[in-house]
């Protein structure tokens, strides 16, 4: 086992052991009020998996409410919305540790419905226009891990698959600031902290799904009206007193015209007094504003205009018809530049010869790249690919996910193994994978896009590669209160 990996596991058991000598020595102080406020909705009937998720809660969840309030009011208040989900699973922890697995799935709803929504809240506040976009977008996505409580047997497992979707933007986080602001890195790095020890406490406190008491009672109404937990930031306050006021009065006179029929036209309503209006304005007035074609622009009298089949514009005394012409885009000189961890591949026309061979910690980035092939060598951190045209792009290892955004015609083979591929607005994208990733389950995140196709190895020598599209049109159905949504497909001539 490596040193920093040692050093970790003593950090985290020493935070453990402190927050449990505070619950334990009552004069020692009061506990954090990330603690407080879910201990206080609990009681003395608790389960221990009720106080060990406190204990994890105070311990891993606090540093995450302070970096986003050092950071900023956006990424402040969607925290703040996340730390509501967590005690609304708190709540639900306290009520299975009471109550009996419900009997039908209709009351399992009911009970879990307060979490679901506290969810949603959460990925309502992600705002693209945000400075914190990355941030805010690492939360939200971070937020489906509460959907653990409907899972059953394999809680963990399901963590295993929703957490990568959070670290992905928590890469861009640490790409963008690492070497300059560690608030911003050390903020990304407490977030994935605390999804890690959530997961390890769904192993250990729930393995095969929600623990519930099968001696208890068949109260379930805890779970939604669980007092509130002590706010990780001051939110503004609900306006009181009542319906709102009335609207003012209107106007003197304002309704005077509603008893007054309406002027009889000539030519009647509708259509009728449309026309009657035209036909008063007369062959002038409806043709006054048209120019006369003259004999030069007349192309059946004009062979040589027939022949080219543009008709010129004629220039007026004050300059071009058509307006000043527009300036040709400028040129940006292609980028080839390792800062740090961090490979720079931007700008490049028709160049064959990129080559990077990086480490677990190196980051690539090729942006606005056309007609070129970038090759990675090497087992590297992440690979992102940004506004390229008809590239290539050969990815040999990847810890994290190779991310393909607002490209055209571009392909990308991983000829070893990378965990997520996503794609974000992109068109005519090719994915080569490699055995290992078929074998081992790779996950591709799709949004925003048009003929993907993925290409899949060949299961004998013999055989041709299988390429598989991936779906775009689907088709959503309202099934027993809930949106079920497949793929559509089409069969038939």
């Amino acid at each position: 086992m490596s040193q920093e990996a040692i050093m970790s596991r003593l950090e985290t058991v020493t935070n453990r052991l402190e927050a449990l000598a505070t619950r334990i020595d009552g004069g020692g102080g009061a506990p954090s009020p990330a603690a407080a406020a879910p201990a206080a909705a609990g009681g003395a009937s608790d389960k221990p998996f009720v106080k060990a998720f406190d204990d994890m809660v105070s311990s891993f969840f606090t540093p995450v409410e302070t970096g986003a309030k050092a950071i900023g009011a956006d990424l402040e208040g969607i925290v703040a919305a996340f730390k509501e989900a967590i005690k609304q699973n708190r709540a639900l922890l306290s009520v299975a540790s009471r109550c009996k697995k419900p009997a039908d799935q209709a009351t399992l709803q009911t009970a879990v419905k307060p979490l679901l929504d506290a969810m949603q809240k959460v990925d309502a506040l992600k705002d693209r226009r945000s400075k914190s976009f990355n941030h805010m977008a690492m939360v939200a996505e971070g937020a489906a891990v509460f959907q653990w409580v409907c899972v059953e047997n394999t809680p963990a497992p399901f963590l295993g698959d929703i957490i990568p979707g959070s670290e992905m933007y928590a890469n861009k986080v640490l790409m963008e600031f690492k070497g300059k602001d560690e608030t911003h890195v050390n903020f990304a790095k407490d977030f994935k902290t605390f999804l890690l020890e959530l997961q390890k406490y769904v192993k250990a406190e729930h393995t095969t799904g929600l623990v519930w008491n099968p001696s208890g009672g068949t109260d379930y109404s805890s779970a939604s009206s669980a007092p509130a937990a002590a706010p990780a930031a001051p939110a503004p306050k609900p306006p009181g007193g009542g319906p709102p006021p009335p609207p003012p009065p209107p106007p003197a006179g304002f309704f005077d015209d509603m008893g007054k029929k309406p002027a009889a036209s000539s030519g009647g309503g509708g259509a009728a007094a449309l026309f009657a209006e035209l036909n008063a304005l007369g062959e002038k007035g409806v043709t006054g504003n048209l120019r006369k074609v003259m004999k030069e622009e007349m192309t059946h009298k004009n062979p040589a205009l027939r022949a080219s089949g543009t008709v010129p514009v004629k220039k007026s005394a004050g300059g071009a018809a058509g307006g000043a012409p527009k300036a040709a885009p400028v040129k940006k000189p292609p980028r080839k530049e390792q800062a740090g961890n961090k490979w720079f591949f931007e700008n490049c026309e028709n160049d064959r010869e990129l080559v990077v061979e990086g480490n677990p910690k190196t980051a690539v980035c090729m942006v606005n790249c056309k007609g070129s092939l970038l090759q990675v060598k090497g087992k590297v951190n992440t690979v992102q690919i940004d506004g390229c045209a008809k590239s290539s792009v050969v990815v040999e290892s990847c810890v994290a996910s190779v991310d393909i955004i607002n490209c055209k015609s571009v392909e990308v083979q991983v000829s070893d193994w990378s965990p997520m591929i996503t794609m974000d607005g992109c068109a005519g994208v090719i994915v080569y994978l490699s055995q290992r990733c078929v074998d081992e389950d790779v996950a591709i995140v799709s949004s925003k896009c048009s003929e993907l196709n993925v290409v899949l190895p060949a299961a004998k020598e013999e055989d041709d590669p299988v390429e598989i599209p991936i779906p775009e049109q689907f088709e959503t159905r309202v099934v027993k209160g809930q949106l079920v949504t497949t793929p559509v497909s089409h069969v038939g001539a």
